[in-house]
């Protein structure tokens, strides 16, 4: 008995130093709690912190809360001799400086204390801010005389919260907390759903608990032999027959992890043990070792198998099958061929529930009937419990669920309160932005309104190669349009005076570049105004192209250029303004009544050159030179039927309110073609200067 004592412990002191050799992950977090005691307590080669030792965590609770302590040296661990008790929720605030997956460990033992509530009935509740871990656990009705839970959560915030709710008129206590970081890549995203086959993906989303975690064939090992603190008990009392299976071992410092694969995954210990086969040569082909578990039959599992081949002599000795429950999870297993040798650690995740039974559970190993090899093995075993669509790892109550209703009403409360408040600093935010719009734009602009500059191109415009100007540029500069000689430059007051302000009672329509006021100037002339709009398809050069053609044109049915405003340093516009004394084009063309006898083939094209001036988007109406096009189309179907009847039934003589005084004679200069006019009617020079700007509007650029 001493010998074995003294291998056993000769063996755990080994086991330590292999381990403790790959300790290469350190937590970002690392909160160890006593909770209740007065001084730190060491637990398995971990120092743990009183709770009332606040720094990076804090304790909230909507009563005050009590501790018991005791200095009872036979309690399972120094972790038991205290705890603190909740009458009323409490939760523990840890701050987080790396959101990842965590370890939550819960310790608790019913110390009995000078306390008024008997420990043993309490009824305990442990939520997360978005998992239940633990829903109304009490010792009555436990077998246990301490619980050890631990749990797997992915904190995606930088702090987590951890709620201890009394229930049924009870209350709360325990006595340690663990709340560690662990590498995000432990528990993958995807695995192997079992009946039926496919992917599970999602779990890098869940919460998990373990349920278990066995070390086959090898003794218990301790969060002090393992990197990740984890616990890791023998095999032997899950055995479904103790004969079928026999122990096997190697040195651990002969374990060769692969790429991917750490100590984090598993401790070597872990792959340097083994359960075999009991009978290697046994004859029943369907022989296998099989390990039954306890499960709550209402969760999905995780079930994480760690295999090393540290049996075989040689590649390919060993093939075996893999069950879950009575469903095959690997079939003709080669561990050698899959990791290229022997003695390298490989683990497979799948995803099951209890099928057995109504809380059975098995994993199996065996032999590959397709082979001649009748062996198979097992060196490591996870089970860890899957939250369900609730979030719960406890029942099917979530969070708000467990939540008693004042807790509830607290969180609402403050949740409405904050609304509220967020909300009239909001109002008086804004309030404050429009004061100080309107004294601004007060200040800044007499008519009360802000304009940008037009851009020195259309929004549309192809820019030439090496042009440093934006495609997409709103506020490029502008061009001056002093030297271009096109009549009165009038001062952006005049213009105001002129349209009352840019009235929109006298808003005539809206065009390509921008709205069409009608106005007035101090002298009675009627004009229409048109207003720059920078927003516009086209850009101030195409509104120079536009107004230089126009100053050339003269048509019985267009108004005439008189001149133009642009104050850009000002207000950053370009106005231009066209005398009234001639009616214009689509009001002569809409107007029913000032028609007369027009030809109805001129009419019709006349109709149809008006509606489609008038289409809802720019895009869809025509260019000037569309709508030269047309109109002498139209003159000329109305000229060629007026030759044919009474020289005073010509259409102009029947619209009334369209004076026609003697027009300026045509500055030939200007002309961009050589017209051979030398003598003929003030008409006859319209028609000859209307027809050598056409042939410019015809193809007009920047439309």
């Amino acid at each position: 008995m001493k010998m074995g004592m003294i291998v056993y412990l000769l063996l755990v002191s080994v086991l330590s130093m292999c381990t403790t050799s790959h300790a290469t992950f350190t937590p970002v977090n690392n909160y160890l709690i006593s909770c209740g005691s007065s001084q730190n307590v060491t637990h398995q080669g971990r120092v743990f912190v009183p709770d009332s030792h606040e720094s990076s965590f804090s304790l909230k609770s909507q009563t005050d809360t009590t501790v018991i302590s005791t200095n009872n040296s036979t309690l399972p661990s120094p972790l038991y001799q205290s705890l603190r008790v909740f009458p009323s929720p409490a939760t523990y605030a840890f701050n987080i400086r790396q959101p990842g997956r965590h370890w939550i460990r819960l310790y608790f033992y019913p110390l009995q204390g000078s306390s008024a509530h008997d420990l043993t009935s309490a009824s305990i509740t442990v939520v997360t801010d978005q998992h239940v871990l633990l829903n109304n656990f009490t010792f009555k009705t436990f077998k246990g005389s301490f619980l050890f839970k631990e749990y797997s959560v992915n904190v995606t915030s930088d702090t987590l919260g951890l709620t201890f709710i009394p229930s049924n008129g009870s209350v709360a206590f325990v006595n340690a907390i663990e709340v560690v970081s662990v590498p995000d890549d432990l528990i993958a995203d995807l695995a192997l759903e079992v009946s039926p086959n496919g992917p599970y993906s999602g779990l890098s989303a869940l919460a998990f608990e373990t349920v278990y975690r066995l070390n086959m064939g090898g003794p218990l090992l301790t969060p002090q032999n393992d990197t990740l603190g984890r616990t890791w008990e023998n095999d032997a009392k899950y055995l479904h027959v103790n004969s079928s299976a026999v122990k096997a071992s190697v040195d651990p410092g002969t374990i060769r992890y692969p790429n991917g694969l750490t100590a984090e995954t598993a401790p070597n210990w872990v792959y340097a043990t083994a359960e075999s086969m009991g009978n290697a040569d046994v004859s029943n082909v369907n022989f296998n070792v099989t390990w039954v578990f306890s499960v709550d039959p209402s969760f999905l599992y995780l079930i994480r198998l760690h295999f090393c081949d540290i049996v075989s002599k040689a590649l390919n000795d060993l093939v075996f099958n893999v069950y879950i429950n009575s469903d095959i999870a690997i079939q003709g297993l080669d561990l050698s061929t899959l990791k290229g040798g022997l003695s390298i650690p490989y683990y497979k995740d799948f995803v099951s529930n209890a099928s057995l039974g109504p809380d059975a559970f098995s994993v199996s190993v065996g032999p590959d009937t397709n082979t001649d090899i009748t062996n198979a093995i097992l060196n490591g075993l996870e089970i860890l419990k899957i939250s369900n669509e609730a979030g719960s790892l406890d029942g099917l109550s979530s969070v708000k669920d467990v939540l008693p209703d004042s807790h509830s009403k607290k969180t609402k409360i403050g949740i409405i309160i904050g609304a509220v408040v967020g909300t009239v600093a909001a109002i008086a935010f804004i309030a404050i932005c429009y004061c100080c719009f309107i004294a601004r734009k007060s200040k800044a602009s007499p008519i009360g309104q802000a304009w940008l500059p037009l851009p020195l191109y259309g929004n549309s415009h192809t820019i030439t190669k090496g042009s440093t100007i934006s495609q997409k540029s709103g506020t490029a500069s502008c061009i001056s349009l002093a030297s271009t000689h096109l009549g009165r430059v009038f001062t952006f007051q005049e213009i105001m005076d002129s349209t009352n302000k840019f009235d929109e009672a006298l808003l005539l329509g809206v065009g390509g570049f921008g709205k069409v006021y009608k106005g007035t100037v101090e002298d009675g002339t009627k004009v229409a105004v048109k207003r720059g709009n920078p927003r516009s398809e086209q850009g101030i050069a195409e509104f120079h192209t536009e107004i230089e053609m126009l100053s050339k044109l003269r048509h019985r049915h267009l108004v005439s250029l008189i001149g133009y405003c642009d104050e850009r340093e000002q207000v950053n516009i370009a106005e231009w303004a066209m005398t009234w004394q001639k009616k214009g084009m689509l009001e002569q063309i809409m107007d029913p009544f000032l028609v007369g006898k027009i030809n109805l083939a001129s009419l019709k094209k006349y109709g149809e050159t008006a509606e489609k001036c008038l289409a809802e988007h720019g895009v869809d109406r025509p260019t000037m030179g569309d709508v030269l096009w047309n109109l002498e189309y139209a003159l000329q179907l109305e000229e060629t039927s007026s030759a044919l009847a009474d020289p005073d039934e010509n259409s102009t003589n029947h619209i009334s309110g369209l004076p026609l005084p003697q027009l300026e004679p045509f500055d030939q200069s200007v002309s961009v073609i050589d017209v051979g006019v030398t003598s003929g009617t003030d008409d006859d020079v319209e028609e000859a200067a209307t027809s050598a700007v056409f042939s410019q509007l015809v193809n007009p650029r920047g439309r």
